[in-house]
Order: structure tokens, then sequence, then C-alpha cells
């Protein structure tokens, strides 16, 4: 991305990328990981050492877990993929690492840098297979395809992703009639409707319409599901981007940036949906329902004028799925692997984890958990309705490759999409340009890895 933001939510949500896109870290060549199939109970005193974002995980849920295993000490380090990559080329992981779920699966696993979880699963009495929620799919991997397998890991708590908020005020003063929380609307609806509410004086952008529209590939993949088409080829080792809905897809996000309905990547904001909303500088945000603790968090005075949304549809297919299930996977090579499943259980689906999404800070992994979202108020019965349905859609969308992560293939995405949004590139060109350099990356990928 040109000049990104200091910040993003988006980079949160997905751990800034806990892997460095396209490198091949101590592969050992297995399809599905490694599973020595030791006992849940076996959690040996020591220090457990977890990666993950500086300060998401506080000094008192580092108590409260302590409190149920004192022959534990908490280390944390920062996320950091350059330092992740030497850990793992050296044989001395961290014991957790913190990742996006639907980005990483297919690399960690294929590669063996990840342990197979499916004896831990079998013998936990906190996350059991029947209270599984189906978002954690995305941590599964047999080999061939994401989302059937075995499991590497499992989502700390997570948001469907697609699903938007826009400010009702603003909505209303551009003339547009409300609308039904729970029915998708079209992305062409969504354009016309940015365009009503973004305002332009002596060149100078006041308020734009839309959110921040990136050229992710999650993004790009789910739209293109939902008109019923597919970017990534069978056996994940190339792309496509020359469909009729992939070319449908890019020319919406080339439009968005191209006529400034929305911060782009040839635009950047200085900050994420969030705090922009909150400054009355956009009048949308593509945000899940972590959003809602956000905003009761951060700018309680907004809860009056923000409506939560089912995720928009490029076609008539109906799929809400999640850009990251972000949580957790065990080192094939960490230490103490039945000390790094009980901070799964706990942060997951214990005592943390109730803590965690009754401040409706996420979705829980557990169906068991889905009641304790908070319905206190009536911004928080509404969103819950909203989102109880929107369950129904959602679905893990293919994308992922064990050739290349997905930070590889959007910093790929973000060099060639200004050629058509500030240069002159058609979009016939751009998918084409797309589709040469991501297979270039994915190549690469598969090169190194003998194949």
């Amino acid at each position: 991305m040109n000049n990104p933001p200091a910040f993003s939510r988006r980079s949160v949500l997905k751990g800034f990328g806990a892997l460095a896109g396209g490198a091949v870290l101590a592969a050992c060549g297995s399809d599905g990981g490694s599973n020595s199939a030791p006992k849940v109970s076996d959690v040996k005193p020591g220090t457990l050492t977890i990666m993950s974002p500086t300060g998401e995980i506080t000094s008192a849920q580092v108590a409260a877990f302590q409190k149920l295993y004192p022959q534990l000490k908490i280390t944390q380090i920062n996320t950091d993929p350059t330092r992740l990559n030497a850990m793992l080329a050296a044989g001395n992981p961290p014991d957790l690492v913190r990742d996006a779920g639907t980005d990483v699966t297919p690399y960690i696993a294929s590669q063996g840098l990840a342990l197979n979880l499916d004896s831990y699963f079998e013998q936990s009495t906190i996350l059991k297979e029947s209270d599984i929620m189906p978002v954690n799919d995305a941590w599964k991997w047999d080999g061939k395809q994401q989302g059937q397998g075995s499991r590497f890991g499992i989502a700390k708590d997570w948001s469907q992703d697609a699903m938007w908020w826009y400010n009702t005020e603003m909505w209303s003063a551009a003339g547009l009639k409300p609308r039904a929380a729970d029915t998708p609307v079209s992305y062409d609806e969504l354009l016309t409707a940015a365009k009503a509410m973004t305002k332009v004086s002596g060149g100078k952008t006041s308020q734009f319409g839309l959110w921040y529209v990136t050229p992710d590939i999650d993004r790009i993949a789910a739209m293109v599901a939902t008109a019923g088409g597919r970017i990534i080829s069978d056996d994940l080792s190339t792309v496509d981007f020359s469909s009729a809905e992939a070319r449908q897809a890019l020319q919406w996000i080339v439009s968005a940036g191209k006529e400034g309905l929305g911060y782009s990547v040839v635009n950047p904001p200085s900050d994420w949906d969030g705090p922009e909303m909150f400054a009355s500088k956009q009048a949308m945000a593509c945000q899940g329902y972590w959003f809602t603790g956000f905003t009761e968090t951060t700018a309680p005075a907004f809860e009056s004028k923000l409506q939560f949304n089912a995720a928009p549809v490029l076609g008539s297919t109906r799929i809400s799925p999640t850009f990251g299930a972000v949580g957790y996977w065990i080192p094939a090579k960490a230490k103490n692997p039945a000390a790094s499943f009980a901070w799964m259980e706990t942060y997951c689906g214990g005592a943390i984890a109730k803590a965690r999404i009754a401040a409706g800070d996420g979705l829980p992994s557990l169906k068991s958990l889905l009641p304790l979202l908070p319905q206190r108020n009536a911004f928080e019965k509404a969103v819950v309705a909203t989102q109880h349905n929107e369950l129904n859609y959602i679905k893990v969308v293919q994308v992922a490759s064990p050739y290349a992560l997905n930070t590889a293939i959007n910093t790929t995405l973000a060099k060639d999409f200004p050629r058509a949004i500030s240069g002159g590139m058609s979009v016939g060109a751009l998918a084409d340009l797309l589709t040469t350099d991501v297979n270039a990356v994915l190549a690469a990928g598969k090169k190194s890895l003998g194949q």
C-alpha cells in the first residue's frame, strides 16, 4: 500500500501477518503438520511465550490464566514476522502465534510449521467439537483444501468482516431511504449511496460516502464468490482475475477509488475506518460485529447514529465471510504444547473468552457462548439481531494457498491497482496484470518447495 496509515484495525485483526509473505520456513514437506498425540493434561511448569500484538492480552487476563495454571509464567513478544521467521528456522519458536486462520492455515499446515491439534481437541472438555462455530473451519487443512481435515488452530474471536455500518444521519440527509438491516445490498447500490453522501468543495473532500476500500485478496475473493465465481485454482497454485465475476469486483474497487467515494490505495487515510467515521469524515465503515464494543468504549454518542447491516453481494449468492478468524496456532517445535493448548482453551473458550465476549468485542468460537453477546440497550439488541441472522451465511471462501501467504499477494495487489485507479490502465488490463503478477508469487513459492 502506498503511504499506509500508521495503524489499521484490519492489520491488528490479522496480527500484521505473523509470517512474512512468501518465506519458506523450516519446511518439513508435510501435508498434515505435526501430531505427537500428547495429553491435554500434560502441562509442564515453565515459561509460555506468546507472540501477539502488544497490548492485546491484558495483565488481568494473564493473572486469570496463571491463577488456573500457577506453574506457568507468561512471556509476551510483539508480533514480528522477521523475528518469527528466525525463531522457526532456529527451531526455537514461540509457544503460541496469534494469526489469521483464513490466510495462513494452508501454508503453516502444509509446510509442517504448525502442530496438528486433533488429539488435543478430541480430549478437550472446553473446546468440544460439537460446540465449535463453523468459522473455525478456516483453521482446517486436509492436504488439498482449506475448511476440511485436521484442525491447526482456533479463533479467539471473530466477525463477519464484509458486514458494514452507516451513519443514519448522513444517510437520511442525502435523501436515501432507510435500509432493512438484515437484507443484503448490492455493491452497485452501495456505490450509488456513496455518491449521494460524498461531499466535495473546492477540490477537497470533506465527507466520503464509502469506507476505506483496499485491494485485499480476501475481499475480492468474497465478492467474486457472491457472484458464483472463484479466483484460485482447485490445486491452489494459480489465480485468474480475468473471469467476468472477477472483473466486476475489480471494476467496483477501481470505480470507488477513481471517483473518490472513499479513501483508497492512492489516497489513504491517516487512520482506519473507526476514527475516520467518528470524526464525521466518512459515512460508512466496513467492519464486523466487533465494532459494537469499539463504538461503546470509544464513541458512545454514535450509538444512536449507526446501523449495522448484512454483507453486500456482487451477484445473487449470499455469503458473509470472515477475513481473519484470528486466533492461535502452536508451532510444531513448541516446547510445552499442552500449556499452549491450555491457553487456547482458557482464552478462546474458557473464563477469559466469556469476559471478552460479554463486552461485545467479537463473536465467540463456541456456540454455547453466543448468549453472552450483550443486549443491554436498544443499540446492542439491534446489532445482535442483525448478527444472529447473518450467522446463517458464514462460509470459508477458498483463497489462501500453501505456496504464498496472503500478505505477499496483497502487497502485489497494492502495487498494481494504482495503475487503474489513477492511471489509464483498463480493468481488463489490470485483471491480466494481477493474474500474471500474483501467479509469479505463487510460482516462486512452489519452486522454493522443490515442486
